[in-house]
């Protein structure tokens, strides 16, 4: 059974710079934004699906493991996976050629349930070898209104 859900996501990127060996920006590129979506629970975890400036489609899988798989469906389709201090070779492919890219995962926490939640991940992004970018992802789920009845 899928449930309707609000979504508010919070990202933070810090971009390197791979010419000078990892030097990086000074302040983070955030973005603070909410969605509306779905959440169903599945045998092993939970899935999260939303759709942004329509035609991207993002689907977050949690397993039991504490693993997570994030695929973006749309104008550049990536799989990314993550797991508490793991690396994951994962692919992004773009409009004219895919990018391998090695997603190392800092810190991993998820508390998503039917009632709501929260995934925070903490992570970088290596690109043939270097450290390309520094991030860090917080959905916060909460079922949606409509739903919720006194």
């Amino acid at each position: 059974m899928k449930i309707p859900i609000d979504i508010h996501i919070r990202s933070e990127r810090i971009y390197c710079d791979i010419v000078r060996r990892g030097e990086t920006a000074d302040h983070p590129e955030t973005d603070d934004f909410n969605v509306a979506g779905t959440l169903k629970k599945k045998k092993d975890g939970y899935r999260i699906e939303f759709s942004e400036a329509g035609d991207i489609k993002t689907l977050i899988d949690t397993f039991n493991d504490e693993t997570v798989s994030i695929n973006r469906i749309g104008g550049i389709n990536s799989h990314m996976v993550f797991a508490p201090n793991s690396t994951h070779t994962c692919i992004c492919n773009t409009e004219l050629f895919p990018v391998q890219m090695r997603v190392r995962t800092k810190r991993l926490e998820n508390t998503i349930s039917m009632e709501g939640g929260k995934l925070d991940i903490a992570f970088t992004i290596e690109v043939v070898g270097n450290l390309a970018e520094k991030n860090r992802i917080t959905f916060s789920v909460s079922p949606d209104k409509s739903i919720l009845r006194s």
